[in-house]
This record gives structure tokens, sequence and C-alpha cells, in this order.
């Protein structure tokens, strides 16, 4: 039975074992280029001038995946082959620049299955003492006719002149030791050891690698350290395996929900992704443990190596690392830090689990859905550190039982959305009331976009008991949505297009416009009936700038209609003229005025398309209404103003302004 083991090494660590790794015949030669070798010495220089002694920061290389050979002493590489060929060649150039009474050994030994001419070529380097790109050139031209040899030749000679650059000048030639220093011990690299693995297995591994069939994602390098096998565990631990595998299938479909999924994570805004979605627990569990106990366990134990993790350094495998540092303080200190009765891998499973809870117990209240779905949306912080702050706040007094703590927790994220919304701690209906009057699309259209969906999600509430707003299709990725004025604004007049088409915006325009009711009543200023002269235009082509200056007829119909079905040619901005929309349907009907705008979302709420509740309200006139159901009037932005108002007040429980006497 195959079964893994994943551990942190670092290249003194190779050293100390002596180190001897084989490529098989199967996998391809050597192919990194001077970029991808330029990038890591570039990197490693760059974290050598960040890194400061003792605040145990690493570097991450990616994993090298190994079995063990036939001989029980080599080690197979089966993936990680170009990572330490590259490393090999770094030493061999270190190993020439030491002086020649001070050269040990090369940190670890690589031999290649039938390619004795690439062997040859490796050993070429230290044995002629190679240190620059020119002598290389000239002296090894012999081998370039082998292609694995003219890959490394080229990724040699980057190395020496990346290195000699360095020497020449007096302000960075002690950079080269610094370096040293990082890849000997402040470099990890993940090692992903494959036990009992026979060839044919190898190769199959090998394959769905290479065909992107396998990532070592956090997911499952964290997987591989709570399920590793040792000679010395016990049964319990055994057991607990065990039921790790079976709960883990159950945690990702879970979190694969799209619904669930949607109201945690805001991966559009962060522009943040996981392989798996398991991950996103791992990535706020190893924040919280970072952040908290292995930061306090690095005072407790200054003599030990560094707990903490560097997120900045180490984004892609953070998670991973930090667990693997979790996993050996538990190790060594159980006394201190585990449950009385648990082991290592209960303890730390325990502590997913309690996430998973959370996260379940979340969802399941449908006022805690929404309300942390808001805030994951519309959070001014990065979305994690929003669940870290709730995840706190849930804990917090959580010895309270039953209602008591429930009460606590939805008064908390009543506050926490009022700080959001109002950037003000205290806020009464007044104090509302005075912020919903003063939004304006023109200055801060995002806070129109928070108090909509906030509108939006309040409604639901107040009209459905169970409903819950969709934030897997509000985070939809390929929508995006748009703040729609409701009644169309005059500088959003089609664009002048030359283009003598059927899908010039102003013909289509012109066209949908002598579909709008009413519109054999509408008159130009100087008195023109609008349908005839739209009729004009169309058979004219005065659509075209081309054929008028300016389009002097066009901008004259279309003000006239723009005034007449919102009263005033005046852009209005407020939130009494704008709602939710997505940007699909928007952009199909922005210039359009309310009659049209309102057959548009009669007839897209009949389709899949998701329209807002309160938005499908707008447009179905469901306010006070003016008398007309033709035209967004004045009362009807009112009665809409005041809508948005009191169900905002209500959901956040906003009281009176008080009065002393």
């Amino acid at each position: 039975m195959n079964d893994t083991i994943v551990k942190l090494k670092t290249v003194a660590d190779l050293q100390t074992e002596s180190a001897k790794f084989f490529i098989d015949a199967y996998q391809r030669g050597y192919r990194w280029t001077e970029n991808e070798v330029r990038d890591l010495l570039d990197d490693i220089r760059e974290f050598s001038h960040v890194k400061r002694p003792d605040d145990g920061t690493f570097y991450c290389l990616q994993p090298i995946i190994v079995t063990k050979a036939e001989d029980g002493v080599s080690w197979k590489v089966i993936d990680g082959q170009q990572r330490l060929t590259t490393l090999f060649l770094i030493y061999s150039f270190y190993w020439i620049a030491e002086s020649p009474f001070m050269r040990g050994n090369l940190p670890f030994s690589l031999s290649y299955s039938n390619k004795p001419k690439l062997q040859e070529c490796l050993l070429q380097f230290t044995e002629k003492s190679y240190s620059s790109s020119e002598t290389v050139e000239r002296e090894m031209a012999g081998y370039e006719s082998d292609i694995d040899c003219y890959y490394v030749l080229e990724a040699y000679k980057s190395i020496c002149d990346f290195f000699q650059k360095l020497v020449r000048d007096p302000n960075t030639k002690n950079e080269i030791t610094d370096m040293k220093k990082i890849f000997d011990t402040n470099m990890k690299i993940i090692w992903y050891e494959i036990t009992n693995c026979d060839v044919s297995m190898e190769v199959s591994i090998f394959s769905k690698i290479n065909m992107g069939k396998i990532a070592l994602t956090n997911a499952e390098l964290i997987k591989a350290l709570l399920l590793k096998s040792d000679g010395n565990d016990s049964e319990i631990l055994a057991s607990t395996q065990m039921n790790i595998a079976v709960k883990w299938d159950e945690i990702e479909a879970q979190l694969s929900e799209e619904d669930f999924w949607s109201f945690l994570v805001n991966e559009k805004r962060e522009d943040t992704s996981y392989a798996t979605r398991i991950d996103f627990i791992f990535h706020v569990m190893a924040r919280e443990l970072n952040e908290g106990i292995l930061s306090e366990a690095n005072k407790a134990y200054p003599n030990e190596e560094s707990y903490t993790v560097s997120e900045s350094v180490n984004r892609d495998k953070f998670s991973f690392y930090v667990f693997s540092n979790y996993m050996r303080l538990l190790q060594r200190h159980p006394d201190v830090y585990q449950t009385e009765g648990q082991n290592y891998v209960e303890n730390i499973w325990d502590g997913i689990c309690e996430y998973y809870r959370m996260f379940k117990d979340w969802y399941r209240n449908v006022s805690w859905y929404h309300m942390i779905g808001f805030l994951v949306e519309t959070s001014s912080k990065n979305y994690i550190d929003q669940i870290l702050e709730l995840s706190r706040l849930y804990r917090k007094d959580s010895e309270k039982s039953g209602e008591g703590h429930k009460e606590h927790f939805e008064n908390e994220l009543r506050r926490a959305i009022i700080l959001e919304v109002f950037e003000a701690d205290a806020v009464d209906k007044e104090k509302c009331l005075e912020f919903i009057a003063a939004l304006d699309y023109a200055k801060k259209p995002e806070d129109i976009r928070k108090t909509l969906l906030l509108y939006n999600i309040a409604y639901l509430e107040s009209c459905e008991e169970n409903g819950r707003f969709p934030f897997e299709k509000y985070k939809d990725e390929k929508v995006f949505w748009d703040l729609e004025h409701i009644n169309a604004v005059a500088d959003t007049r089609p664009d002048d297009d030359r283009r003598d088409s059927e899908d010039n915006p102003r013909l289509q325009w012109l066209q949908k416009a002598l579909s709008i009711p009413d519109i054999e009543k509408i008159k130009t200023v100087d008195g023109r009936e609008v349908q005839l002269l739209i009729q004009s235009i169309i058979t004219n082509k005065y659509y075209l700038s081309k054929y008028q200056p300016n389009t002097r007829d066009f901008t004259q119909v279309y003000d006239a209609v723009i005034s007449y079905f919102s009263e005033t040619s005046e852009t209005d901005n407020s939130i009494g003229n704008l709602t939710l929309l997505d940007g699909g349907t928007n952009r199909s009907y922005k210039n359009d005025v309310f009659p049209l705008k309102r057959r548009t979302i009669l007839k897209k709420t009949m389709s899949d398309v998701f329209i807002p509740l309160c938005t499908r309200k707008v447009f179905m006139k469901g306010f006070a209404e003016s008398g007309d159901l033709l035209k967004w009037r004045v009362p009807d932005k009112k009665a809409y103003i005041n809508d948005i108002h009191e169900c905002i007040c209500k959901y956040l429980r906003l009281e009176e302004k008080s009065h002393e006497s």
C-alpha cells in the first residue's frame, strides 16, 4: 500500500544526510531557460535583502516528489528534476568560488539514467573549476550538440553571469555570501515522499503531474501531514486518521455547494482562488494559528527554530508551512498545547472541524447568513481578515449557552454592518435618512452599491421568512453589477458611431423609440413632433454625423424623450433614481426610457437572469403610485427612498434620535 510522508527540508539537511538523487529514463531532460534560473536567483537575492536574523522567515521552494531507489539509499526523483538540477549548478559555482583548502563536498549528488553525456557535462564544471560564462562557452562547446547538455550549459552560464556581476560591484559583492546563507538554511523544500512505490506507479504519478492532474496544493500537503503513518503510531491515531479521510470528503462536498461557498468567500474581489475549497478553511485557521499560538510559542521558546511563517514571502504554501510548524510545536510540547487524552493529529483535526461547524452554524441561521454574506462582499478589509474577525466575535462569550450567545453575536454583526455602511459606530434613524439622501452616484458610487445590496437583503428578510439572498448569483464571475439609472440621463446618449449598419447604436435607439408609448405626444424644444422627426432621421440617416454636423436633430429628439419621461433633462444621480442591475442587462438598455426598461425587466424576470427583488419592485411600480405606469416621477422617488430608509432601519434596529430634556 502506498503512503506519503511530507516534511520540510533545507539544503543543509540534504548535506547532512549525504543525499543522492537519481533521475530515471522516463523523465524528460533538463529544460529550464535563463528566465527560470534568473527568477530563482532574483527571488533569493531579494529575500536576502529583507531577511532579518532570527525572524523565522524562509523562502518556499516548490515540492520535490521522491521515492526510495532500489538500493535503499538513493532517492528517485518523480517530480522536481528542474529545481534540483538548478540547485546543483548553483552549488557547483559556490564550490568553485571557495578556497581549495576550504572545499567540502557538494550538498547532494545527481545521477541520470542513460545520459552519460549529461553526467560528464555536470562533472566538468567542478573538475575544471569553470566559473565564468566565457570559459564555459569556449571550453565546453563540444557538449552543445546534446540537447540536455545545451540547456545545462545555458543555465550554468546564466548563473556565472549573475554572480560575476555582483562580484564586480563593491557594493554588492557581499551579497553572494548572504545568498549562500539563504540557500543553505532559509530556503525550505517541501519533501513529498511516496513509500512502497514501484516503477509503474512512479511513471503513472509522473504522467499525471505533467498532465496537470496532480497538484500538490496546500490541502494535499496538509492531508499528507495528517495521514502519514509512523511505526510508533497508536491504534487511536490510526482510527483518527480513518475518520479524517471520511470527514474530509464531507467538508469538501459542503463547500462545493455554491450557496454555502459564496456567502463566505469573495475570490473575485481579492483575486484569490483555492485549488480545492477545503484550502479556504486551512487558510483561515493558518492565519489564526500564525498570529496566535505560533507567535506566542516564539516568545516562549526563543532558542527553538521560529514557528511563525511570513505569508507575504510564502504565499503559495503558507497554510502548509503553518500546519507543519504547528505539528512540530505539538509534538515537542504536548503537555502545553495538546488537550489531555488527544494525540497531535486529533488536536489539529478538531480545530479544522471547529471551523467547519462554525461555518455551518452561520449558514443555517438565515439572518447570520445574510449579514456575514453582506460583510464579506462589501467590507473594506481583506475578506480573510473579515472572516477571522467574525470567527473571533462568534467565539467570544461562547460559554454563554443558547440564545444569549446567539443574540450577542447577532448584535455584533449589526454593529459591524453599521460601521461598514455609515462609517460610524452610533447611527439613529435620522442620521440614516441623512446618509441615504446625501448619496450621489457621481461622488461615491460604492456607497450606493452597498446601500442597495443591504436594502435588497433587508427587504427579502422582511417579506420571506426563510428566503435567502443568492450570493452565488450576485458573485457570478460572468456578471458585473451596475448601478442603473431608473430614468435615463442625458449623458448616457448613444455614441456617435459612423458605421452605416443595422447595429449602429443611435439607429437602434431610434427604432426602439418608435415603440415608446406616448411617442406621438412628445415634441422637441422648437415644437417639432418627435415621432415624425425620428422617421425622417432614420430615412435620411441623419443619425450619422458625416451626413449632418453634430447630428443636431438626433440630439434634440433624444433630449426631448428623456425630458418627457423624467420631467427634466437634469442628471439625477441620487439613490432615488438608481437601482442594482447586472451589467449585461444594463448595457442592453441603459439609454432606454422608463417604459422600455420596465418592459425589458418584466421579460427578464420570466427567464433565468437574476433580477434583485427591489429592482423588480421599482419597475413594477410597487411603491406609492404617481398615477402613471409609464413614468418614474418625483413621488415615486420619494416613496422609494422612504422604503429604503424604513427597511434598513428596521433591519439594523436603528432607534429614533434621542432628545435630552
